[in-house]
């Protein structure tokens, strides 16, 4: 397994005076498909909803009854959003594309109806997105499946009622999809990597063209770091080198720019439309020579494959933490339940004091490492090594202690189901205590 070293902090010399504006981010509209039997919910029984969930929302409808606003009055501050009641015939068909993915949401094609939340989002827009989770959750809570328009991308419900139930945003790339293209025909370089959901969130678009698809998953690896990094940083100005871990300098063009410096057969002129232009744009590598030439960041992958250390900001490492922290007694349970089973295993990420550091109970100051866990409690934790430190001359990889989990900052489980983590460990638990069910003998 590969464990990613990605929590270094971004280096200040790395964020720039002066950044790219983007020019007017778009709403950001999320839309909750209802179960196939139920009508199309009254203005009455969406405040009732609202009053269930216990959410300080103010519905306002104007005299035509054909608008509904929602204010959101919370401590950070007042949130309006336009909501909408409709009937499924008037969306675009984005499921069809998650059922081609292998996605569970054969109850949202039978849906007739939905309701929407719109919004502009304010200048944390992981927490206005979250604030619009909430409040979709809140008024549709028996939906079978949320439609992200923005990001061309469509979620479970189960999702969307995990992702509200958390004090904490979910993970910034929750809310921006990475399509790849490719024509299995066109021989050579014929895969086109590109995002979607990133400009709503003051950020452009980002592609990455000419290159194979064998290499796709991991530039789309590096394409979600990027993105991570321009959230939180800002967008640097085109042309300006930037890093998004150790080693790997990249630059960025508009795509207009961009395609004149790379022989594409998918993602060119001919292929965007106005979903796939304006403020979007194409990675690149710059040569390793001094001159200034580009190249596409294929040169990347087999870094990125062996054990890249992505950078990511202080922001994104406090969140994390806030989420394991949360979700820490989930993941104690299931270790304790399933510790002797070899098909199962549990690993955290602590924050260590470095070297000249202080005591790594912070976010600033520490190296963040994986470790194998043999036990735990909700005070500490027994753990192996797992990385090399770079920073901490007293560690080694293979090292087993003691530690404090008031040094964590992630965990992972490894299961026979696949790897979860405290965005989607509720999602493994659903499905144990189905297979519970499902498994009890019946009664004659």
């Amino acid at each position: 397994r590969r464990y990613t070293r990605n929590d270094r902090g971004i280096p200040p010399a790395l964020i720039e005076e002066f950044m790219y504006r983007v020019a007017r981010p778009p709403l950001s509209k999320l839309i909750a498909l209802l179960p196939a039997a139920d009508p199309p919910p009254t203005f009455d029984e969406l405040e009732c909803n609202l009053s269930r969930a216990c959410l300080p929302v103010t519905l306002r409808q104007n005299a035509s009854g054909s608008h509904i606003r929602a204010v959101l009055q919370e401590p950070s501050g007042i949130r309006r959003f336009n909501v909408e009641v409709n009937a499924t015939e008037f969306l675009p068909r984005y499921l069809e594309l998650a059922r081609l993915r292998g996605g569970n949401f054969d109850a949202a094609f039978a849906s007739q109806f939905f309701v929407s939340v719109s919004c502009k989002l304010g200048r944390d827009v992981l927490d206005s997105l979250h604030a619009q989770l909430r409040l979709l959750a809140a008024l549709a809570p028996e939906a079978v499946a949320m439609l992200d328009v923005n990001a061309f991308h469509a979620r479970t419900g189960d999702w969307l009622r995990d992702a509200a139930s958390a004090s904490v945003p979910p993970a910034p790339t929750s809310f921006f999809s990475v399509h790849s293209v490719f024509d299995d025909s066109r021989k050579g370089r014929g895969t086109w990597l590109h995002t979607h959901g990133l400009h709503r969130m003051g950020c452009i678009e980002l592609d990455v063209v000419g290159v194979r698809r064998r290499d796709a998953a991991a530039l789309g690896e590096l394409i979600n770091s990027v993105a991570r990094f321009f959230l939180d940083c800002g967008v640097p100005p085109p042309h300006t080198r930037f890093h998004a871990g150790n080693d790997l300098p990249l630059v960025w063009l508009p795509w207009e720019a961009g395609l004149q410096q790379v022989d594409v057969t998918l993602g060119g002129m001919t292929d965007r439309d106005a979903d796939h232009g304006g403020e979007r744009g194409i990675l690149f590598a710059p040569a390793k020579d001094s001159s200034e030439r580009l190249e596409t960041p294929r040169c990347y992958v087999p870094m990125i494959e062996a054990d890249p250390i992505f950078y990511v900001s202080s922001a994104e490492t406090e969140r994390m933490q806030r989420l394991a922290r949360e979700r820490l007694p989930s993941f104690l349970a299931l270790q304790s339940r399933y510790a002797k089973n070899r098909k199962w295993d549990f690993h955290v990420k602590l924050g260590l004091a470095t070297d000249g550091d202080g005591d790594g109970h912070t976010c600033g100051g520490a190296e963040h490492l994986w470790f194998d866990v043999h036990g735990a409690t909700a005070k500490s934790v027994d753990g192996t090594l797992l990385n090399q430190p770079f920073r901490i001359a007293s560690l080694r990889q293979g090292h087993r202690g003691t530690f404090d989990l008031r040094l964590l900052t992630d965990w992972a489980i490894e299961s026979p189901r696949g790897r979860y983590t405290p965005e989607s460990v509720l999602q493994l638990e659903r499905g144990l205590t189905n297979d519970r069910v499902a498994a009890r003998p019946l009664l004659h």
